[in-house]
């Protein structure tokens, strides 16, 4: 996940570098330009062009078929950036520094909205859009409370509008190819996952020149501290410690079909001195009851530390391998694949041979060292209880990316979804689940207490 400072340092944020920014983005990767192709246009509102809607508004050019209309931030000088920026794919569009005034204005001549503003105003802006009767892609988490949360998923399904959630693992070819294939099919039982998030410390965000007092009074924030760093402050939300919590949380209940059982976590103010308002760690253990019997557990460890030492990931454990998955799936050779499959145990060998070289004759995974080299594979090559960081066991996943990023991808069925070609991925009612599970967490960090979940807690 990126912030402002990592947009200074890619050149976006300036908007003096938007322009050529943009169209030597367009030109490397010879995109035809924009509203040509087959595709039937949609015409798109954007609501905050922050960090985050600098992102999607890069990878929302690059899909074909698309036009933006109108954006909107309560910035003035955002809001200048936006129009610099889309001008640069020749298109010009209204700017508004007020939501409500950009939909009135604009709601017959749009399709869709991207939202990416702060946390908090969220469900307001959301809610507002599909009553209108438009098509939302929101950025994730869904809102700053659980309430506020399931009013979304109650309000899209009463207006029959699409809302997809910024969960952008459900996009990922390598995701979905391994809740397709390789945890059901490869990993045997599983047993436990673990994930880790990590926040690189930084100093509060502060600009020369902010919005003035009273734009931020109206807007609902104290001072221009807290408008640019809002997530750490208590009033917009849990902040950071949810954000990376419930993306990560969404893939323990994919990966075993059910809710939390329960959850019990611990969080605190450990890397910033004054401590900030929001938790700056949070380590959470959650249960699972299966409906074979068996219990799994899934662990979560969020962190602002010194430096971002390694990328986001979660490990699969299974009683026949360990799949380990990251967010950063362009890691330079030397530091290994970023995605791949450990085999751990020995298993009886009418079942065991053949059966790897079937997994890459699929499609699913690369052989690893040990098989490239020996050809066949052999029930010899781990012992019962054995576990071996030897990387020659190490086989890659298989998977073909054509040079996009999750977050494209996400875009991409979230448009498709638009024109009746796909079903969304990542709809509200779908992830609302994760988002229990998170609350659950950063209530059992507050009270020091297990929280456990019932049935119908899950249903918005």
């Amino acid at each position: 996940m990126q912030n402002r400072r990592d947009f200074l340092k890619m050149g976006i944020v300036g908007s003096a570098f938007l322009p050529t920014f943009a169209n030597l983005i367009a030109k490397a990767d010879q995109k035809a330009p924009v509203g040509q192709g087959k595709a039937r246009e949609i015409n798109i509102g954007i609501v905050g062009f922050g960090s985050m809607g600098k992102i999607l508004s890069n990878y929302l050019m690059r899909c074909e078929g698309v036009r933006v209309r109108c954006v909107c931030d309560i910035w003035k000088f955002q809001v200048l950036q936006a129009r610099s920026f889309f001008r640069s794919y020749k298109q010009d569009v209204n700017t508004y520094l007020d939501f409500q005034e950009m939909l009135e204005a604009e709601v017959k001549n749009i399709e869709a909205v991207i939202v990416s503003t702060p946390d908090w105003v969220h469900c307001e802006q959301v809610c507002a859009c599909l009553r209108r009767q438009l098509h939302v892609y929101c950025a994730t988490p869904m809102a700053e409370t659980l309430e506020k949360s399931a009013e979304m998923c109650r309000v899209a399904k009463a207006s029959g509008k699409l809302l997809q959630i910024g969960y952008l693992r459900r996009s990922s070819p390598t995701y979905q190819l391994a809740f397709k294939h390789v945890i059901p099919e490869m990993l045997g039982r599983l047993t436990f996952v673990q994930a880790e998030s990590r926040k690189p410390m930084s100093p509060m965000i502060m600009y020369k020149r902010p919005p003035k007092q009273d734009v931020l009074s109206r807007f609902g924030y104290e001072n221009a501290e807290q408008y640019l760093n809002w997530g750490w402050f208590r009033k917009y939300g849990p902040g950071l410690a949810l954000r990376f919590l419930a993306s990560q949380a969404d893939l323990f209940c994919q990966a075993w079909g059910v809710p939390p059982h329960s959850v019990t976590a611990v969080g605190g103010h450990d890397s910033y001195r004054p401590p900030r308002e929001n938790l700056d760690g949070l380590s959470s253990i959650f249960e699972f009851k299966l409906p074979d019997g068996f219990t799994a557990h899934a662990t979560h460890h969020f962190a602002t530390a010194s430096a971002r030492t390694r990328p986001c990931f979660e490990e699969f454990n299974g009683i026949r391998a360990i799949l380990h998955l990251s967010d950063q799936w362009l890691l330079p050779k030397k530091n290994g694949p970023a995605n791949y499959v450990r085999r751990t145990t020995n298993l009886p060998l009418a079942e065991y041979e053949h059966k790897w070289s079937a997994f890459v004759e699929n499609g699913w995974i690369l052989p690893s060292e040990f098989d490239r080299k020996h050809k066949t594979v052999f029930e010899t090559e781990c012992g019962v209880s054995d576990y071996s960081d030897d990387s020659s066991f190490i086989c890659p996943l298989n998977v073909k990316r054509d040079g996009k990023p999750d977050v494209m991808l996400h875009l991409e069925n979230f448009l498709l979804a638009i024109r009746g070609a796909a079903t969304l991925n990542a709809p509200a009612d779908r992830v609302f689940t994760s988002m229990v599970a998170a609350f659950g967490a950063i209530r059992s960090a507050a009270r020091r207490e297990t929280v456990y979940f019932k049935p119908s807690d899950f249903t918005p």
